[in-house]
């Protein structure tokens, strides 16, 4: 099953990410950043895939800093993917 990420380069855009999608109504859950997509900061947003294009014009409008939004096949595990 595919996954997408959003990709950032610090843990504060990542961070400041997920209020904003939160803020929307729409599902964001922080993860730990898969090694096939980045060395990034360490942190990503797992998000539904029909949100793509709404948090693309929301990070627009917010001036929030990511790197890319990313898919990936992969098998999701609850406890790999997940902080907390």
């Amino acid at each position: 099953m595919k996954h997408y990420y959003i990709l950032f380069n610090t843990h504060t855009d990542g961070l400041a990410m997920y209020q904003a999608i939160k803020g929307a109504g729409m599902y964001a859950q922080i993860s730990p950043t898969p090694r096939e997509l980045s060395v990034c900061c360490g942190i990503s947003l797992l998000i539904h895939q029909e949100d793509i294009d709404t948090i693309r014009k929301l990070a627009e409008e917010q001036e929030l800093e990511y790197i890319g939004i990313e898919g990936l096949d992969n098998e999701f595990n609850n406890r790999r993917h997940r902080y907390g």
